[in-house]
């Protein structure tokens, strides 16, 4: 088991990133090289007795050390361009480090993603270091598909000197860590300052709910004959930040059954999509299915909506795509109708896992130490995957920040004081519940008007009641 130093909570790590951004400088005092300046000759005296032999020169014992065996290691992430380029830059720097490993990597988007890991698990070779989010790493945890990296922790291959307690916390099964944080992020919505304002249309306050929501995507949809939201509200993220603001969570806290018991929050929800669908002020579930929103290809890049759902790690890449000359802001959650408290979270925004089938982990807990605490490595990021763990990381980088990042800093230093407590990681079924379930048995048909929301609402109850209880 490992005992981080003990450091101060999240929200004064995330002040510190704010102060940091206003410019930070640092230097390094360089280590006087040892003197190589050869003594003065010493000349013998004169004597008459005869001169005898230098005493031969006795050799140096050998300090070469024996080069390490070559070690190839697999790497797998998903996310956007921007985080591809970054990785791959680093992967680059960790090679050159280390020249004797050698790292192939392949990356896709998040949804082609966890299919691509399920045949490779099925197939026995998952990568030695895999990305896994919080949602899904119970799972490879219950079904023995990565390991502890407890031990790589105890001996000092991964150092969290720096690191908080708190903030790694999200990554830990039965005391366990299984998953190390690679940043801490929230969920947001993403706001075209300008769009706002040509539609006359004024900003959600931080407490803002569903309702509020749906009225502005039909102010913007009516003035200026664009979608409201360019996303997809299907998301089960949404829907859990939606039961978050009421004091509970999509599923109980042992993961064995729903963690709500009142259905007409969720049959609200529903109902609103269908309006705002039937109104126009949404994109049509058939036009989303045909083209799924991507981080990169999505309605508000392109100008055609004015909100899109992104977490705020994301917001670099999504800025970069929609253009630097964009005015973007990120706005809390919203709340349910009558929630007295925050639909937000504080949230590992993804984790890197060794597998059980690595052949070599030792190396594999390599990579991931110099991920988290190469000051290098996180110039090249600069908190893509969201604010990172360690406090002299975020040090070192905090002046670096551009815009996008400064905005997303400053957005997580807004809810400070004002989150909910992060549920447990979701269920084993929750995959399956999500694919199988709620989006072709209870999205698709109240969406294509096929069932009414309570409907759909009672089918998933009865369909998530009965595959939670069979774990």
């Amino acid at each position: 088991m490992f005992h981080p130093r003990k450091k101060n909570p999240m929200h004064v790590a995330l002040a510190l990133m704010v102060a940091f951004a206003v410019g930070l400088t640092a230097c390094a005092t360089p280590t006087p090289a040892a003197s190589t300046t050869a003594p003065e000759p010493t000349t013998a005296p004169p004597t008459s007795a005869p001169a005898t032999s230098a005493p031969e020169p006795t050799a140096a014992p050998p300090t070469d050390t024996p080069e390490p065996e070559p070690v190839d290691l697999h790497l797998t992430w998903w996310g956007s361009q921007t985080r591809h380029d970054q990785t791959i830059q680093i992967i680059e720097m960790f090679q050159e480090k280390y020249p004797y490993i050698t790292i192939t990597y392949e990356f896709s988007t998040f949804a082609d993603y966890w299919p691509l890991l399920s045949t490779k698990a099925a197939a026995a070779s998952l990568p030695d270091v895999l990305q896994q989010d919080y949602a899904y790493f119970k799972q490879y945890v219950a079904d023995g598909l990565i390991i502890p990296l407890d031990p790589y922790i105890d001996d000092g291959t991964i150092n969290l000197d720096n690191v908080a307690p708190e903030t790694i916390g999200g990554g830990m099964v039965d005391g366990k860590l299984y998953a190390l944080s690679l940043g801490t992020n929230s969920q947001s919505w993403v706001l075209d300052l300008d769009l706002f304002e040509q539609a006359g249309v004024p900003l959600p306050e931080p407490d803002w709910t569903w309702a509020d929501f749906e009225d502005i995507n039909m102010q913007i949809h009516e003035k200026l004959g664009i979608w409201g939201n360019g996303g997809d509200l299907t998301n089960p993220q949404i829907v859990n930040c939606m039961f978050l603001s009421l004091g509970k969570g999509l599923y109980s806290d042992d993961g064995t059954a729903l963690g709500f018991t009142d259905d007409q929050p969720l049959i609200d929800y529903l109902a609103m999509m269908q309006r705002l669908q039937d109104a126009g002020a949404m994109i049509p579930r058939d036009e989303q299915q045909a083209s799924p929103p991507t981080l990169e290809n999505n309605a508000l890049v392109t100008g055609q909506a004015a909100m899109y759902f992104a977490h705020s790690n994301q917001l670099l890449a999504l800025w970069k795509a929609a253009g630097e000359n964009r005015r973007l802001k990120m706005v809390p959650v919203p709340r349910a109708v009558g929630a007295t408290q925050s639909a937000n979270y504080f949230k590992p925004s993804m984790f890197f896992s060794i597998s059980a089938n690595s052949e070599h982990p030792k190396e594999a807990a390599m990579f991931i130490d110099f991920f988290t605490n190469s000051v290098e490595a996180n110039e090249i990021m600069l908190a893509e995957r969201g604010i990172p763990i360690s406090s002299a990381v975020q040090e070192a980088i905090g002046s670096l920040l551009p815009v996008a990042q400064v905005e997303a800093v400053n957005f997580l230093k807004s809810l400070e004081g004002n989150v909910s407590p992060i549920r447990p990681p979701d269920p084993a079924k929750h995959n399956e519940l999500m694919t199988n379930v709620f989006a072709p048995q209870v999205i698709d048909p109240v969406l294509f008007g096929q069932a009414t929301p309570e409907e759909a609402v009672a089918l998933f109850r009865e369909e998530a009641t009965a595959l939670l209880a069979s774990q």
